[in-house]
């Protein structure tokens, strides 16, 4: 599917969860959906894929919206997720990813050594170290695999995870199922050799559940925990470090 204009942010959008797939088909099989309805169709019906599918437009729709979100990972940690189309910021603890047209940008807090204790001493504030690479308006496969591997491979983008659910749609023994999670839409997938995976979209759109592999290979459990359709303008800055204090004379 080629590359889609910034002036038709749906679409855009369409296209992150398709890169999120990181197969053919499921591209093939949006592609599908964006173009003319065709009277015949020569492809074999793939049920899984098209429950997949029907999440994927709900998710497509929130993506498109601006939000602030917080997920839950099984460790405990809490990872913030800032969207405002096609910028998109995620962070916890000391690591930040930011991705917007005009650059992407992972930072990370390096560790400051404990000063020795002194009442008039100031406490240290640690270093912020960032790495800049070009900008994008959709999300690649390399980076999705890159937002994962920045927060210890236990998270994954909301658009990564209809991509995984996906990309299992097209095995082998292939079984999918719907259900309800609170006021969330599920989909459930299965292969052979594949446990079941599970993604839920809730009424606006946003991922609020997820249960699997993420990109980096491990396997997770996501839960939403808050969201507000706001977000602010710093969310897509990138942090910087602390002007260093003035010397007294």
């Amino acid at each position: 599917m080629a590359e889609l204009p910034r002036n038709n942010p749906k679409k855009a959008m369409l296209s992150a969860v398709i890169a999120g797939a990181l197969t053919l088909g499921f591209a093939g099989m949006m592609a599908k959906s964006c173009a003319a309805p065709v009277k015949q169709q020569q492809e074999p019906a793939n049920p899984a894929l098209e429950m997949v599918d029907t999440l994927a437009s709900r998710l497509v729709l929130g993506l498109d919206t601006d939000a602030t979100l917080q997920y839950a990972t099984p460790s405990g940690t809490i990872v913030t997720v800032s969207q405002s189309a096609p910028r998109r910021a995620y962070r916890s603890g000391g690591v930040t990813y930011i991705s917007t047209p005009d650059g992407t940008f992972l930072c990370s807090t390096a560790a400051a050594p404990s000063p020795a204790p002194a009442k008039s001493r100031k406490p240290v504030t640690p270093a912020v170290k960032c790495q800049e690479g070009p900008g994008a308006d959709t999300m690649s496969p390399t980076e999705a695999k890159a937002i994962s591997a920045a927060f210890g491979g236990e998270f994954l983008a909301p658009e990564a995870a209809l991509g995984r659910l996906a990309t299992i749609a097209q095995g082998d023994g292939v079984r999918a199922g719907a259900s309800k999670r609170g006021d969330a839409q599920c989909v459930s997938v299965t292969a052979t050799g594949i446990r079941t995976e599970m993604a839920c979209v809730n009424p606006a759109g946003l991922l609020a559940y997820f249960q699997g592999t993420t990109d980096a290979g491990k396997a997770t459990e996501l839960v939403l925990q808050y969201t507000t359709p706001s977000v602010s303008e710093e969310a897509f800055l990138p942090p910087s470090s602390p002007a260093p204090a003035a010397s007294k004379k």
